[in-house]
């Protein structure tokens, strides 16, 4: 088994380096693209390491440690502006600050903080959309979507003309898709059998593990065979182990449900090992142990939650003990840098500034800078950011990691 491993990721490293040869002879092709990004710097796919008793160099995040600047960007508090910020985009010079669930909202503020206007209206009209709403932004198109809940209705809002097209695609099922650049799009086809039913195996042998897509949502094509249908029923307990497709900038990154090897996807369609996972076997919990064990067996295992990259960083959350374990790993080294543990959240951090703590989730990173974009509640910055008091709106906190750790 690790033998296959090794020799898949040897093939993909082979094409991936033909391929970003080829990407660089074509770069001018991206001139349809609003804004432009700069590139990722390929180093190979970095081996993590990760067992019951890690011991990082850091606890927290401190200034002149890892950080190296945090700038707090208050949000206006007026009526129309007030919203319970859950997550935030930055699009050039624009924040598209989502609230949660139930009623999931996008709001657009400036630099300053400055409310723009409400980015989509609820409603049944042609450009307006049901709640709740999944959103995802097109950060080099400068463009922002929503696709209410089990339609096929899709709106996009265009930041710089403030115009709204529509498309319809009778393919609802696509849980959630993700921007390539250039006007694509990538999504994972459904593959748990407790969604799809029991007539699976009759209508597929094998799925592809990512699908790849137009601006109107049409098929262009695949990437990568045999992504068996697995269960998540209802009667499994949390922890479990899932498949992963996470954006990441202009594209995404993804891992298969029991694989060694975390994937980036970019607008080229190919997968491309960034990260080998390295986990003892007697931590490492099986197809049928994710299905049936019980809480108490499953503390005993780790189950790896989530996977992000920025340029020189890897960050992982992970289920081991009973609590969730957030860390940061060099992405050219695989050394440990922080580590620590909470209750909740996604990949939770504890950042100190000036001796003054908070706890932020970081559920969104762009592998080709080394930024942080977080709301944080005004309540938790009270009496460090200026006339910030408890009622107001949050405050993004903009945390920029040290470079070439």
């Amino acid at each position: 088994m690790k033998r296959n491993v090794l020799l898949l990721v040897a093939i993909l490293l082979t094409i991936s380096c033909k391929n970003e040869q080829k990407s660089n002879q074509t770069s001018d092709s991206a001139a349809t693209e609003t804004i432009a990004v700069e590139a990722d710097i390929y180093r190979g796919p970095v081996t993590i390491h990760l067992d019951d008793k890690l011991v990082p160099l850091y606890d927290t995040l401190r200034m002149g440690e890892m950080i190296e600047s945090v700038q707090y960007i208050p949000l206006e508090s007026s009526e129309n502006a007030l919203i319970d910020a859950s997550w935030i985009r930055k699009v050039g010079d624009i924040y598209c600050v989502v609230s949660g669930f139930p009623n999931s909202i996008m709001k657009l503020f400036d630099t300053n903080g400055k409310y723009i206007r409400d980015a989509f209206l609820v409603g049944r009209a042609r450009y307006e959309i049901a709640v709740p709403p999944t959103y995802t932004v097109n950060v080099p198109g400068r463009e922002v979507i929503a696709n209410s809940v089990l339609t096929d209705k899709y709106v996009f809002f265009n930041l710089d003309s403030m115009n709204y097209r529509m498309v319809h695609n009778e393919d609802y099922t696509i849980r959630r898709f993700f921007p390539l650049g250039k006007g694509h799009y990538a999504a994972m086809p459904k593959n748990n059998r407790a969604i799809l039913g029991a007539t699976i195996d009759e209508v597929y042998d094998s799925l592809p593990h990512i699908m790849f897509y137009d601006s109107l949502f049409n098929v262009t094509g695949t990437v990568g065979e045999g992504a068996k249908p697995y269960r998540n029923l209802e009667t499994t307990t949390y922890p479990y182990l899932r498949t992963s497709a996470l954006e990441s900038g202009d594209g995404i990154i993804y891992r298969y449900v029991n694989s060694d090897t975390v994937f980036t996807v970019d607008a080229d369609e190919k997968m491309v090992p960034a990260i080998i996972l390295d986990i003892p076997n007697k931590l490492k919990p099986t197809m049928k142990q994710s299905e049936t064990d019980p809480l108490s067996r499953k503390e005993q295992m780790i189950y790896v939650n989530q996977f992000q990259l920025s340029r020189d960083y890897v960050f992982i959350d992970y289920y081991n003990g009973g609590k969730l374990h957030s860390g940061i790993w060099s992405r050219e080294t695989g050394q440990l840098f922080f580590l620590n543990t909470f209750p909740y959240g996604t990949n939770p951090i504890l950042v100190s500034v000036e001796g003054h703590s908070v706890q932020l989730n970081v559920n969104y990173l762009n592998r080709r800078d080394n930024v942080i974009i977080t709301p944080v509640g005004a309540s938790f910055l009270s009496g460090r950011v200026e006339d910030a008091i408890d009622d107001d709106n949050s405050i993004i906190m903009e945390i920029t990691l040290r470079f070439g750790r």
